[in-house]
């Protein structure tokens, strides 16, 4: 089974399968390498950073761990502007210390190596955008629908959705649709049942949910979970 670590900027895996479809999403990735990875024939490291909605594969190669890292974060913004740079990708190698593979340990290294403010989860974002944020963090929002939200703020489905676009980057729709993913990948962690926990997201099925993940990360839930 892997192991999933949720911190306010990112989500941290240490995976238990070797290979994923092609897939894209709207968070940026993060690959950590035992060894150098290949993503493709221009990208080797064993640092690997995506933009989000890039199309990809798991890259090649001995991986310590990975990161989701949410797009309208702190973290996204050091990402794009000191590494990224306009690019899809960077590929690096990097010295890589021994690294205790838990949340904690995680944290460390990338506090170390990018420094404390990565922990900051926003800045510079319109107030009436950061509250739809906050809700949809704390899942306030799991089942409902961006109409819904923007009648509850008094704004028309359209103004909010070009709103919160041009603050974030990312779309309100996908946006919500990653937090219910990580509803239910957090309760699973804290033990609680499966279908349970794919119920309360809002997710018609097991198999619903299970097809979303492989959409949005290239791999069924089964494939994390076993």
């Amino acid at each position: 089974m892997s192991k999933i670590f949720f911190d306010d900027t990112y989500i941290a895996v240490v995976p238990s399968y070797e290979c994923t479809g092609e897939h894209e999403h709207s968070m940026l990735h993060i690959f950590f390498g035992r060894e150098q990875l290949t993503l493709d024939e221009k990208h080797r490291g064993n640092m690997i950073i995506l933009d989000q909605n890039v199309k990809h594969c798991r890259p090649s190669g001995d991986i310590a761990f990975f990161l989701f890292i949410d797009p309208t974060s702190v973290f996204a913004r050091i990402l794009r502007n000191d590494y990224i740079k306009g690019n899809d990708v960077y590929a690096s190698d990097i010295a890589m210390p021994e690294i205790e593979l838990t949340a904690s340990g995680i944290k460390d290294f990338l506090t170390g190596m990018f420094g404390e403010s990565i922990l900051i989860r926003r800045q510079d974002i319109d107030e009436r955008i950061m509250t739809v944020l906050a809700n949809a963090d704390s899942f306030k929002y799991l089942d409902a629908k961006v109409k819904g939200i923007a009648k509850e703020m008094n704004y028309s489905e359209s103004y909010l959705t070009h709103l919160f676009k041009n603050e974030t980057g990312v779309s309100l729709k996908r946006y919500l649709l990653l937090r219910r993913v990580e509803y239910v990948w957090q309760k699973i962690t804290q033990g609680e049942k499966f279908t349970n926990a794919v119920a309360d997201a809002g997710f018609a099925s097991p198999s619903h949910f299970s097809d979303t993940c492989r959409k949005l990360t290239g791999i069924s839930a089964a494939e994390v979970l076993r």
